[in-house]
């Protein structure tokens, strides 16, 4: 996980974009995440599974551990085990849980890294730290569901339901603790948002049948919420995350610099030479640029293709309320920015979690920007061309 900056918390009034309903059944994430009530509360399927059911499976599997497995280094004094010692037993397997933890262990935690290290935090202590805490063993396997609708796509409807339920519950739990942020939960409330993330990129349901406007919309609603959920954690315990079981998450060779990029990335610099600018809107832009030309350099773009979402998210959490304000707002330079990070995605097309996602977003750019940009979108479209020629 890359170096990012500590925000201020003033930055949060950027979240004011998940405050508006996105109409995603059963709960939408965004009332979800912002904490309202949803137009859609009232219309969860019955066949939601229940908290009871999937705290069964998390049972089942604390009850096997002993203290000493709990994540080192992360005071466990004010975890809220998801269990109770009362002598009560279900003996109701719910297997559907099960094949979904079971796939995750199997083959999800694999798409997130290829470094060692990082894939035995994905499998041993994230999957601990879930025993603990609800909203994120809710959320694990609802990633894991949307991982086998891929997998499986000849049952992706039922994968696809399940793993919109899932999210549902793992939003709701998560609402009562985010407001409480301390050292017992930063690091669970971390792994939660980054699988938040994950799964807002990844969930096809979420953008079918969208015209371009709308997948512009969609996207820019996903970068809002990757800026401005992890940075509630990270600005107040990054630092101490450092030194607990997570450490390799942070621990990042930096690339040297001058970074090697693609020429088209680095002439993007070039883009806040227009004397109209003004200052603050060519510094939001020149650290957008900075960051973004970063992520291609640790991604070794173009010489590397990712079969994992490994460091594409780090761009994204990493940006700042000056340029999310003009990416929010439809500036075009704003705009052509993102377009080099969809360039970027391309890259990473092989991961499951991402696939042509890059293409839509240039190709819905490009239609909002027009012709007098065309310039600067040259070459994100010239790899749309690529991407039809199957290259």
């Amino acid at each position: 996980m890359p170096e990012v900056p500590a925000g201020s918390r003033g930055e949060v009034d950027s979240l004011k974009l998940l405050q508006q309903c996105d109409e995603h059944r059963p709960r939408c994430v965004n009332c979800q995440t912002a904490g309202l009530n949803c137009i859609f509360a009232s219309g969860i399927s019955s066949s939601t599974p229940t908290a009871t059911e999937t705290e069964t499976v998390v049972a089942s599997a604390s009850e096997t551990s002993t203290p000493d497995q709990r994540p080192q280094g992360l005071d466990q004094s004010n975890v809220v085990p998801a269990f109770t010692p009362s002598g009560l037993f279900d003996p109701n397997l719910n297997m559907q849980h099960l094949e979904l933890f079971h796939h995750f262990l199997l083959a999800t935690y694999r798409t997130f890294s290829t470094d060692d290290s990082v894939r035995h935090i994905w499998k041993e202590s994230v999957v601990r730290m879930a025993f603990s805490f609800p909203f994120l063993m809710h959320e694990l396997l609802a990633i894991s569901a949307l991982h086998l609708a891929y997998c499986k796509p000849e049952h992706s409807t039922w994968y696809h339901t399940m793993a919109t339920e899932l999210q549902t519950l793992a939003l709701n739990k998560f609402n009562s603790v985010e407001r409480d942020i301390n050292a017992s939960n930063c690091a669970a409330i971390l792994i939660f948002t980054m699988l938040l993330a994950v799964h807002i990129l990844a969930d096809p349901s979420r953008t079918e049948g969208l015209n371009s406007h709308q997948y512009l919309d969609h996207v820019i609603g996903c970068v809002m919420l990757m800026r401005n959920v992890p940075k509630l954690i990270i600005q107040d315990w990054y630092e101490y995350m450092k030194e607990t079981e997570l450490k390799p998450m942070f621990n990042v060779q930096q690339p040297p610099k001058p970074y090697q990029v693609p020429q088209p990335c680095l002439d993007l610099s070039k883009l806040t030479a227009n004397p109209d600018l003004g200052d603050q809107a060519r510094d939001a832009y020149e650290s957008a640029i900075e960051r973004l030309q970063w992520v291609f350099a640790i991604s070794n773009v173009p010489e590397e293709r990712h079969t994992t979402i490994r460091w594409l998210l780090a761009w994204p959490v990493q940006l700042k309320t000056p340029y999310l304000e003009r990416l929010n707002q439809r500036r075009p330079e704003a705009l052509i920015i993102l377009a080099y990070f969809a360039a970027l995605m391309r890259f990473y097309r092989d991961c499951w979690a991402v696939g042509d996602s890059g293409h839509f977003l240039i190709k819905a750019i490009s239609s909002h920007l027009g012709p007098h940009w065309s310039e600067w979108m040259e070459w994100p479209m010239s790899l749309v061309t690529a991407w039809n020629d199957g290259g």
